[in-house]
């Protein structure tokens, strides 16, 4: 092959070797119109190839599976030619659906890139504004996103309906919930209201009041029912994080509350509802020394004012997924929340910021998370901190209900193998049951997953566990 056909241009970008600017030009392909880059080709043309082809090919699928958001894996190609007796590396892009950026950077100039004629470029703040504006009225409308799960189940969801005296029908219920695009496919809100799925909210402590003070612990509520997942974080903060300052007058014990409950839970639940999870990355909680700051992407919906915002006018950019929330009872449909937050904190809580909005709920009294139990704040005055292992105590409500009940016929067929012979197989499983491969390692997923068994030892040799079932 004459090497006059590789020369960079807008849609060409050619690299002697792997090298750090590799996710930028990715970023900017996708931000842009699409491209190709090369490695193992030189500036002029010549091929000089790559020494260490696989390790390059691992870095380069590490760059799109872990360090892009949103997730781009859809639009890239990795592969690699051999030619004139050289590898090289060879990654289409093509064009993306959102706005792509950097993921340790974050949402910041450093993080996004456009390509401009034969380099990668760092976008403006009012060029990524312009863009993210663009692609959050494009594509906010999460019924018409297709998903990613495939085969998904709802029992969290069917339960939780069913408590609230909801009649659940097979026939009816994914177009009653609208679970399906108009061609028919599963959509985005069918993934966050799955079983099982890839949204992971994480909740987020530091050591300090900043996050350059280190963080102390991270836990992640996620690759389950949305609706689930977030109260399971509301759980921990509301029940395990809220220390209690206690002081005595008169003889009578008056108690004070690190913040206010009400008004957290209506600040994450709207959090979770108003998030633009057409942008694909999920709201977080980050816990200081003296504050919580709860995050969301997607910024003010388009065409509500501010002013209009702290009244409580509500136009949720998430419809479908609000009516939801207020079948399950989980928001007010007058517009509740923000009022409260803003009634108990100011309207200085919120924060408007370039794609997202930061709440934060400051603290009554400082206080230090490394410590365990009962502590001094320095001012003589007793704090009451549910120690970490209270976690183990604090069970999220809907994880109570969903035990042997939740358990379709399978899974309890299952569970009966498993206790009868703790050495079963998965293919004596799918034997003795009569069901396909796939559908066996579905359903032990849901067992492990939600805490009913759990595998010890190594595959060949282990044995299963029962953990949490009404029934055993």
């Amino acid at each position: 092959m004459n090497k006059r056909v590789y020369n960079e241009s807008e849609i060409t970008e050619l690299k002697r070797q792997f090298c750090d600017s590799v996710p930028k030009e990715i970023v900017a392909f996708l931000n842009t119109d699409g491209g190709t880059i090369y490695i193992g080709i030189e500036d002029d043309g010549s091929i000089c190839g790559v020494s260490d082809l696989d390790g390059t090919l691992r870095k380069i699928a590490d760059i799109i599976d872990n360090q892009i958001l949103p997730d781009a894996s859809e639009n890239i190609i990795l592969g690699s030619e051999y030619i004139d007796g050289k590898h090289i590396v060879k990654v289409q892009v093509t064009k993306g659906s959102a706005l792509y950026y950097i993921k340790k950077y974050g949402r910041s100039a450093q993080g996004f890139f456009l390509r401009v004629g034969t380099t990668a470029r760092a976008m403006t703040e009012y060029q990524i504004e312009a863009a993210h504006l663009k692609y959050l009225t494009a594509r906010a409308d999460i019924t018409e996103i297709v998903g990613k799960t495939v085969n998904p189940t709802f029992q969290y969801l069917k339960i939780m309906l069913v408590e609230k005296q909801f009649t659940v029908n097979d026939a009816t219920f994914e177009q009653n919930l609208h679970l399906r695009t108009k061609d028919n496919i599963y959509n985005k809100q069918a993934e966050l209201l799955a079983d099982q799925n890839e949204v992971s909210i994480k909740v987020v402590r530091f050591a300090g009041k900043d996050k350059g003070d280190g963080i102390l612990q991270r836990n992640e509520y996620g690759n389950k029912c949305l609706i689930v997942a977030m109260q399971q974080a509301f759980e921990y903060c509301a029940e395990v994080l809220n220390a209690t300052e206690v002081s005595f007058r008169n003889g009578v014990r008056h108690d004070r509350y690190l913040f206010d409950k009400d008004a957290f839970r209506e600040a994450w639940f709207n959090a979770c509802l108003h998030n633009c999870w057409a942008d694909g990355t999920p709201p977080a909680i980050y816990v200081f020394t003296d504050r919580m700051e709860i995050i969301s992407t997607g910024g003010l919906p388009v065409n509500l004012s501010r002013e209009d915002f702290f009244k409580g006018v509500s136009k949720p950019v998430n419809e479908e997924l609000a009516r939801l929330f207020i079948r399950l009872d989980l928001m007010e449909q007058t517009g509740y929340g923000v009022p409260l937050v803003v009634n108990r904190y100011g309207r200085d809580a919120f924060e408007f910021l370039d794609g997202f909005i930061r709440v934060t709920i400051p603290f009554a009294f400082e206080i230090d998370f490394t410590k365990e139990g009962a502590a001094a704040n320095g001012s003589g005055i007793l704090c009451e901190l549910n120690p970490a292992h209270m976690r183990d105590k604090v069970r999220d409500k809907v994880r109570d209900k969903v035990r042997d009940k939740s358990l379709n016929a399978t899974q309890k067929k299952i569970m009966e193998l498993i206790k009868a012979n703790p050495a079963v197989t998965l293919v004596q499983v799918g034997e003795q049951l009569g069901i396909g491969e796939t559908a066996v390692h579905n359903n032990i997923a849901f067992l492990k997953q939600n805490g009913f068994i759990k595998r010890i030892g190594a595959n060949k040799n282990g044995y299963w566990q029962i953990l949490d079932w009404d029934n055993q």
